[in-house]
């Protein structure tokens, strides 16, 4: 699955390794989801989560929000392992995207 230019927030997170400052952030990204693995490129910063990190994802009528564990954050060629809350906003795509991770 592909979604692109999706509104994505990231929340609440906490660093568990590496040198990732932010608590909280928000970017525009390509959303892939292939082989267990759902990356979110937005250039500057790549996420990429294994399909057994996913803890929950709730729907909502135009998204969906993950909970996310041990997930990595690259920018800037630095990896840190992170866990937190991953809201996604998918538009009529919600549905299926959720079905595909959580169904």
């Amino acid at each position: 699955m592909r979604a692109d230019d999706v509104k994505s927030e990231f929340s609440n997170l906490e660093i568990h390794m590496g040198d990732f400052k932010d608590h909280k952030f928000k970017v525009k990204c390509t959303v892939t989801y292939d082989d267990q693995m759902l990356i979110m490129d937005g250039g500057k910063k790549i996420i990429r989560m294994h399909a057994r990190n996913i803890g929950n994802v709730h729907l909502g009528k135009k998204d969906i929000t993950i909970a996310g564990m041990n997930f990595e954050i690259t920018e800037n060629e630095e990896v840190s392992v992170a866990s937190g809350s991953i809201k996604l906003e998918l538009g009529d795509d919600s549905k299926a995207w959720y079905m595909e991770l959580w169904g």
